[in-house]
């Protein structure tokens, strides 16, 4: 074990001086325009609508808007965009996200 001593120009210490330090918080708070309670919203919509209502394919894509956050490069992030519908490529029926 170390021993720190503190350097004080006066010699003598009235009163011991402590550092403030910030309190960590461990617990998360959900918020609507948290990245990764996003990810979460969009994880479970994609696997909600996993497969297809008509034909139970699950040859299922998204059908997004084109507003997904941009990288440095200026290309889009995968994942970013919002999805407002799915299309099945086995039947070819397409259903809005709120039909589930």
């Amino acid at each position: 074990m170390s021993c720190v001593s503190i350097y004080r120009p006066s010699g003598i210490a009235e009163e011991p001086m402590t550092i403030p330090f910030p309190r960590l918080r461990f617990g998360r708070t959900s918020s609507a325009d948290d990245p990764q309670s996003l990810a979460l919203i969009r994880a479970r919509l994609m696997h909600h609508n996993r497969s297809c209502p008509c034909c139970n394919s699950v040859a299922v894509e998204p059908l997004e808007l084109n507003d997904a956050s941009l990288n440095v490069s200026g290309m889009p992030i995968p994942g970013t965009a919002t999805v407002v519908a799915f299309h099945c490529n086995g039947c070819y029926h397409e259903w809005p996200v709120a039909a589930r």
